[in-house]
């Protein structure tokens, strides 16, 4: 994020303790108004480096209206680029109609994107309520619609399941939803704060 109207609100870093395979740097930052997420992740995948680099661009209210994702995988580097268009998405400029009705990503690689469907949710202590998020794969970078939950369990604690395979978690997050503890999976190691929010 080189915009040198914006200003950060937070970076982080994350280490993936499920198998102590992956971290990652985030920046959050604002601008007119406007949010921004972007991180750098370095992963081992099965056995290969795997870097991949991503920019989010969000309005106002956090909902995400385009994703960059550059990936560099054993010999062969990817792009995709996901931008809203009304209630479903384009993929690489071709609207992908699996994904109408999708509110948020979801990168698989990062937990990041949590806060996108925790801000869209906006639920009540003890509320829960289910999203359609547009879930994208590593190292495929292949899309699909995928079914979520989400349990407000305290001022910052939340339950999330995945419909389709049962898988559950508790993520606390900090006063931006960004998370600082995925449940078996995600711990954050490193935080700095910017700018207010």
């Amino acid at each position: 994020m080189t915009n040198p109207a914006q200003k950060t609100l937070r970076r982080v870093v994350w280490r993936r303790i499920l198998d102590d395979q992956s971290f990652e740097e985030c920046e959050t930052a604002t601008s007119l108004g406007r949010f921004a997420i972007g991180g750098r992740i370095i992963a081992a995948q099965e056995g290969e480096p795997l870097s991949a680099w991503y920019e989010i661009h969000c309005d106002q209210h956090w909902s995400a209206q385009a994703i960059d994702i550059e990936q560099a995988f054993n010999d062969t580097s990817r792009h995709l680029l996901l931008e809203r268009a009304g209630e479903g998405w384009l993929v690489n400029g071709v609207r992908d109609a699996q994904l109408d009705g999708c509110m948020e990503p979801d990168l698989g690689l990062t937990p990041s994107t949590n806060a996108l469907a925790i801000r869209r949710l906006d639920l009540a202590i003890w509320q829960s309520a289910e999203i359609l998020c547009a879930w994208v794969k590593f190292p495929a970078l292949s899309v699909e619609p995928s079914l979520q939950r989400y349990e407000r369990l305290a001022d910052r604690e939340y339950r999330y399941t995945n419909v389709a395979s049962g898988f559950t978690a508790i993520v606390t997050v900090d006063e931006l939803a960004l998370p600082v503890s995925y449940e078996r999976i995600w711990l954050r190691i490193a935080d700095w704060h910017g700018d207010e929010s």
